[in-house]
This record gives C-alpha cells, sequence and structure tokens, in this order.
C-alpha cells in the first residue's frame, strides 16, 4: 500500500471518529509533520479526502475537514435518493435468491438491534442491494457517500425514529417488481433525508 492511501485512510479514520472536527484546518506542512510524510504524499491524500466528500479545498484557504451544514445534507441525501433508487431497479433484475435472503437477515436482525449496532447492519443492506446490482461504480458511489453520513453521524444527535422498517424493500425485490421497488426506496430515503437533517439541526440548537 502506498504512502498517500495509508494517510488518506488514517485522516479519513480521524475525521469518522470525530477526532478531527467539521471545519478543522489541515496545513499541509503540519499534516505531513505529524504523519511523518513528504507533502508529496499529503497532496495526493488530501487529493483523495476531497473526491469522497470528507475534506474542501477552498481558494487562498487551504484544506479543511468538511463544514457541515443543512444545505451540504440536502445534496447529500439528494445524491443518495439517485443512486440507491437505481441500484434497487437493477437489483430486481439480478438478484439471486441466496442474496434476497442474506438482505432479509439483514433486515430481521435490524429490528431487533441496538441503535449503533442497527446503523451498522443498516449500512451493509443498502450496500448489498448496491452490489446486487452489478455495477461497480454504484458500489463505488454508495460507498463514498457512505462515508460521508457517518462522518455527518459524528455530530448528529440520535434519531428517535431510528430503526426504519426495511421488509418492504426486500419483498419487492424478491417479486422482481423495480417500478414498486424505486418508489419504496424513494420514499425510504425521503424519510430518512426529513429526520437525519430534523436530528442534525437539533444537534446544533442543542
Amino acid at each position: 500500500m502506498s504512502q498517500s492511501i495509508e494517510l488518506f485512510e488514517q485522516i479519513r479514520d480521524d475525521i469518522i471518529a470525530g477526532n478531527l472536527a467539521p471545519g478543522t484546518r489541515l496545513p499541509q506542512q503540519k499534516i505531513a509533520t505529524r504523519y511523518e510524510v513528504s507533502k508529496v504524499v499529503t497532496v495526493a491524500a488530501f487529493a483523495r479526502l476531497e473526491s469522497v466528500g470528507l475534506v474542501e479545498n477552498g481558494i487562498g484557504e487551504g484544506v479543511r475537514v468538511r463544514t457541515i451544514d443543512r444545505e451540504m445534507l440536502e445534496d447529500e441525501y439528494l445524491i443518495r435518493e439517485a443512486i440507491e433508487v437505481q441500484a434497487i431497479r437493477e437489483a430486481c433484475q439480478n438478484a439471486s435468491q441466496r442474496e434476497i435472503a442474506e438482505l432479509r437477515r439483514m433486515s430481521e436482525e435490524m429490528e431487533s438491534a441496538g441503535e449503533q449496532q442497527a446503523i451498522c447492519i443498516d449500512q451493509e443492506f443498502h450496500l448489498k442491494i448496491a452490489k446486487m446490482s452489478r455495477s461497480q461504480r454504484i458500489v463505488q458511489a454508495l460507498n463514498q457517500l457512505q462515508l460521508v453520513l457517518m462522518f455527518v453521524g459524528q455530530v448528529t444527535t440520535a434519531n428517535p425514529n431510528w430503526p426504519y422498517s426495511h421488509a418492504r424493500l426486500v419483498d419487492l425485490i424478491e417479486k422482481g417488481d423495480p417500478d414498486s421497488a424505486e418508489a419504496e426506496m424513494r420514499s425510504h430515503i425521503q424519510t430518512a433525508r426529513k429526520n437525519g437533517i430534523q436530528a442534525f439541526m437539533e444537534s446544533r440548537s442543542a
């Protein structure tokens, strides 16, 4: 593994864990010294972090951990809806019975899990649907988006409406009904969007 990838992963994990708060400046020399790497490695790592939406590089302002606000969340959920709607349409055409059974097991586990465990299962559930689409680009896009949502989760209060039911999504994939599955997924993500933004705004006013 190259140094730039290792540094990318270290900073990524620090951001997601909340060790680097939103808006934190990341001076190139300071980061290079802290992680004992060259400036060239640092620049390459910053480029990767920016490509997955965890940092922003403003002209004349340098690199900083991405700022979280309502506009940013609205944008991320809009992208998520587009990705996941297409993913489930493709999954309806391509999913195997074994994959559907695994998806149903995950849905059932989510219903009885604690919040943190349910969140992890939820991410795996949606990524499983993306993989069932047989599109590596969809999988890659959702992987990147989930990183950003994990980052947002560090500064958001618990959602009292969690977890949402996922059984209907599994039923429609098994039925092979892409139109109904699209409508259900769209409603699912829009509910997550509404509640996620509400939880974030409540966190800011707490």
